[in-house]
């Protein structure tokens, strides 16, 4: 009897693994997702934020107010997105400096 609890045990912890690993790969998959589009996020707003920036500076609405609250908001919406991206850059950092060794390497 014992030889068959070991056999359902085994094959318990077997599946529980595999489901598991399972798991764990689509969570990172969504996270890697998740951080390459908010890199293209930032980039994006870091854009608006200078086009609008830009312009501000032109002769017919400078010193606007509108803008000028406009142009602060996005900032600080640009600086909290930054945040995230740094939480988020752990993997691309990683990436980046496997790719820079192996630049490194065939420059050798």
């Amino acid at each position: 009897m014992s030889d068959y609890m070991l056999y359902f045990i085994l094959c318990a912890s077997i599946a529980f693994n595999v489901f598991f690993i399972w798991y764990i790969r689509n969570l990172l998959s969504q996270l890697y997702f998740v951080a390459n589009n908010m890199s293209e996020l930032v980039d994006e707003t870091i854009s608006f934020r200078d086009h609008l920036s830009s312009v501000y500076e032109l002769e017919t609405f400078y010193g606007d107010e509108t803008l000028a609250g406009l142009l602060a908001h996005v900032g600080q919406y640009s600086e909290t997105l930054s945040d995230f991206e740094e939480i988020y850059a752990l993997l691309d950092e990683e990436e980046q400096e496997i790719e820079e060794n192996d630049v490194n390497a065939d420059e050798y």
